[in-house]
C-alpha cells in the first residue's frame, strides 16, 4: 500500500508504513522541499499526482504569460495550442431567453393585430410566415411536422403590427398516441393567445380526393370558438391558378366556420398573393399599443435559432424517423477576440447504428450538415460564425 501511494506521488513523510515493514527510496523521487512547484495539493476527494500538479501548473503559467504579453509573445507551439487552452462555456442565460425590449417607441395612432396561422401538416406555414415578414424565422423543409414548437414572427408597416403565431401541423384525434404532446397541443393553445386566425390550407390536396381529416377538424374548432378566421387556399401555382376547381371546397369549408371573414388564393413559395393577405390583416388590425420595437423581427433566443437552423440541415439529408429523435445539447458558445462566434454542439442519438447514418460515409452527412449550418447562423446573426458538432450515443 505504502508503494501504490508513493507511486501516487503521495510524500514519504505522510505515508504512515506498517510495523516493522521496509520502504524503499526510489533513485529518481522528487524532491518536494526543492521543488515547490510540484507539490502535490490537497482536493476534497484527496491527494493529487505530482504530474498532474505540474502540468496545472504549466497551464496555469501559460494563461498568465498569455494575460499580460498576448498570445503573440509566448511561444507554446502550434495554434491548436491556444485554441485547447481558452475556456470554453455552454450559452449563458442571455442567449438561452426569449428577446424582451424595454423601450417600444410608439407611433401615433398604433394598431396591432394577433394572429395564429393553422393548418394541417405540410400546408406551407412556415413558408407563409417568412414569406410575408420578409425574413427566414421559422425553418422550413418538406417533411411534415418540421415546425414542433409555437414560433413569433413581427411584421411591421407605418402604423401596424401584426404578430404572426406560427404553429405545427394540426394532428388529427386518432394519431395523438404516436406524436410528441407538445406537438399536438401547441396549435389549440395557441388560439388562445390570438385576435385572428389564418386557416392555411394546401389548394392542391383539397381538390384530391384523400381524407382531409386535419381541416375539418380545425374547421369544426374555429366554429367552436367564433375568431374572425381568413381562409387562404396555398400552392395555387400547382393548380395553374385556376381557383374554380376550389370553389365547391371553399363554399363548404364556409358553411362549416361561419367565422370565416375572407378567402384568398395564394402562392407562398412563388410570392404570389402576398399583398392581399398583408392587406387584410392591416384592416383587421385593432387600435392598441405595440409589443415590439419596429426593428424586431422575432423573439427566438439566439441559441434555439442556432440549434433549429442545425435541425433543419439534419431534416434535408435524412429519412424516416432518424430525423425527428435527435437532440441537441450545447457545451460552448464562445466570443472570440476577432468577433468570431464559435459555437460547439452535440447531437445524441439512441443507438450506434443511426450514430453511422447520421455520421455518413467518411463523414459526408455530417460535413454538410456543418458547411450549411454554419452558412444560415453566419447569415442571421449577421457576423462570423464557427460550428462544431459532435455526434454520441444516448447513455443508457
Amino acid at each position: 500500500m505504502s508503494r501504490a501511494k508513493q507511486r501516487a506521488g503521495i510524500p514519504i513523510d505522510l505515508i504512515q508504513p506498517k510495523r516493522n515493514a521496509k520502504i524503499r527510496q526510489p533513485q529518481n523521487q522528487v524532491n518536494y522541499q526543492e521543488k515547490e512547484q510540484v507539490k502535490p495539493t490537497k482536493s476534497a476527494s484527496g491527494w493529487t499526482t505530482a504530474g498532474l500538479a505540474k502540468k496545472s501548473i504549466e497551464r496555469r503559467q501559460i494563461v498568465e504569460e498569455l494575460s499580460k504579453s498576448g498570445p503573440d509573445h509566448v511561444e507554446i507551439g502550434p495554434p491548436r495550442v491556444l485554441e485547447q487552452l481558452r475556456p470554453r462555456q455552454p450559452a449563458g442565460l442571455a442567449e438561452r431567453m426569449i428577446k424582451v425590449s424595454r423601450t417600444i417607441n410608439q407611433p401615433e395612432n398604433p394598431h396591432l393585430l394577433r394572429v395564429a396561422v393553422v393548418g394541417a401538416a405540410n400546408a406551407g406555414k412556415s413558408t407563409l410566415v417568412n414569406a410575408i415578414v420578409g425574413e427566414d424565422i421559422s425553418v422550413v423543409s418538406q417533411k411534415a411536422h418540421t415546425t414542433r414548437d409555437r414560433v413569433l414572427a413581427v411584421l411591421t408597416n407605418e402604423n401596424h403590427q401584426v404578430v404572426f403565431l406560427d404553429t405545427p401541423g394540426v394532428v388529427p384525434d386518432n394519431r395523438h398516441a404516436k406524436m410528441n404532446r407538445t406537438l399536438v397541443t401547441t396549435s389549440w393553445r395557441t388560439l388562445d393567445e390570438a385576435d385572428h386566425v389564418i386557416l392555411l390550407v394546401d389548394g392542391s390536396w383539397a381538390t384530391s380526393s384523400h381524407e382531409k381529416k386535419a381541416d375539418m377538424l380545425l374547421l369544426e374548432r374555429l366554429g367552436d370558438m367564433k375568431l374572425p378566421t381568413t381562409l387562404i387556399f396555398n400552392k395555387m401555382d400547382l393548380l395553374g391558378y385556376n381557383d374554380e376547381e376550389l370553389s365547391q371546397v371553399s363554399e363548404k369549408y364556409q358553411s362549416l366556420c361561419p367565422s370565416i371573414t375572407k378567402i384568398l388564393y395564394i402562392s407562398a413559395l412563388e410570392r404570389d398573393g402576398l399583398d392581399a393577405v398583408k392587406k387584410e390583416l392591416f384592416d383587421a388590425s385593432k387600435p392598441q399599443p405595440w409589443i415590439y420595437p419596429s426593428e424586431q423581427k422575432s423573439d427566438m433566443p439566439d441559441l434555439k435559432r442556432a440549434e433549429e437552423l442545425i435541425r433543419v440541415e439534419f431534416f434535408k439529408r435524412l429519412h424516416q424517423y432518424i430525423p425527428y429523435m435527435l437532440k441537441q445539447e450545447n457545451v460552448g458558445w464562445t466570443e472570440m477576440e476577432d468577433g468570431t462566434l464559435r459555437i460547439d454542439q452535440n447531437v445524441y442519438v439512441e443507438r450506434e447504428s443511426q450514430q453511422r447514418i447520421v455520421i455518413g460515409a467518411n463523414g459526408a452527412v455530417i460535413n454538410r450538415v456543418v458547411s450549411d449550418a454554419r452558412a444560415q447562423i453566419a447569415k442571421a446573426f449577421k457576423r462570423p460564425v464557427k460550428l462544431f458538432i459532435q455526434v454520441k450515443t444516448k447513455k443508457r
